[in-house]
């Protein structure tokens, strides 16, 4: 009987988890085959990317950038009051077009970020604002791709959920669940936006900036703008591709850092959210502790394993089959960040970029 239940519970997830990832998959891929041409009067896109101490990335971020094949470029480039040499090599690019913005003193009541992106979106020029943060790489094609799928649809926003494209093995195999939450959330009136990389209509933003205070704190301000335009069908959210080539490189601890700071706001900073998540991760680590005593419980396990390796199939570009037999090292890394988030969040601090996050925005 109890065999019977344990076969139960996992399967019903496992078949869940399944139809879930299919279903968003189909919904968020960008059909290649659609008629997306880009007219001739393509609008003005500036370019807007935040940097804190990036020195590990901003020279790899900028080259790709400026190889962009799209006609109407601008590039901007904030130094968020970095540490190290950041603002030099910003600066170095200058002969590429890329302009140079010195980052102010944080005022009260704003996020670092959020007040970075807040002066860029001022300083542009263009009429669509494509955020990238520095860990975000693109070819020569991607910039024209979005704009193209972002006129075909009419939309005032776009975000992407980008693939996976580490040099750095640890990075990748011990990555966090952070896009899998994306995804396994997504519903298309109440989306799940992710800050990689989003295009926004100028002035949207400036006007969603304008009137909507509680922007200046919310740890989630791209997905806070995303749910209201999405009641109007105006925000799109894609998976990247090959065809797309939007993808990014974060390390390890950067990717706990970010997991600690969203993982719990995500959760509708809501302690009952947060364990019915554990209890969901609980439940697929199951079979490998359970194995011991139920050794039919290997067929369940194979089946997590073809699960977990289609998901990566579509969101790495390598190591996706080692990557899929890490799966019980993931999810306990994950029941770990969740918890460390709740109470950080409850009982402790969270820092982003060094700077205190005083107080949760739903």
């Amino acid at each position: 009987m109890v065999d019977v239940g344990i076969l139960g519970v996992v399967g019903t997830v496992n078949l869940y988890v399944l139809v879930k990832l299919y279903t968003v998959f189909r919904m968020l891929t960008i059909k290649t085959a659609d008629n997306l041409t880009l007219e001739r009067d393509v609008p003005t896109v500036s370019v807007c990317i935040t940097a804190r101490d990036e020195t590990h990335a901003m020279t790899q971020c900028l080259e790709r950038v400026v190889g962009s094949d799209y006609p109407k470029l601008e590039i901007i480039v904030l130094d968020d009051q970095s540490h190290d040499d950041t603002s030099i090599l910003i600066k170095s690019f200058a002969h590429s077009g890329v302009r140079f913005v010195q980052g102010e003193p944080l005022p009260d009541g704003w996020l670092g970020k959020n007040h970075a992106q807040a002066l860029l979106a001022n300083e542009a020029s263009g009429e669509i604002v494509f955020f990238m943060d520095v860990d975000t790489l693109i070819e020569r094609h991607t910039i024209a791709r979005l704009v193209q799928y972002y006129l075909h649809h009419k939309a005032r926003m776009l975000s992407v959920v980008p693939i996976r494209n580490d040099h750095w093995t640890t990075s990748t195999l011990f990555t966090t669940m952070r896009h899998f939450w994306t995804l396994m959330r997504f519903r298309p009136h109440y989306p799940r936006a992710v800050a990689n990389a989003w295009l926004i209509d100028r002035k949207t933003v400036l006007e969603q900036l304008k009137m909507d205070d509680t922007l200046a704190r919310s740890v989630q301000m791209e997905t806070t703008i995303a749910k209201k335009l999405a009641a109007t069908k105006e925000y799109r959210l894609v998976m990247s591709s090959k065809w797309l080539g939007l993808s990014y490189e974060k390390r390890w601890s950067s990717q706990v850092e970010t997991s600690i700071r969203l993982l719990y706001p995500q959760s509708s900073s809501n302690a009952i959210q947060v364990a019915w998540l554990i209890a969901l991760l609980m439940t697929i680590l199951s079979p490998y502790i359970l194995i011991w005593w139920f050794p039919w419980l290997a067929g369940v396990i194979l089946a997590q394993y073809l699960i977990s390796l289609y998901y990566l199939s579509r969101v790495w570009v390598r190591y996706r089959f080692v990557g899929a037999l890490l799966l019980p090292i993931t999810v306990i890394q994950e029941i770990i960040l969740l918890i460390i988030s709740t109470y950080r969040y409850n009982f402790g601090t969270i820092t982003w970029k060094g700077r205190p996050v005083q107080k949760v925005t739903k």
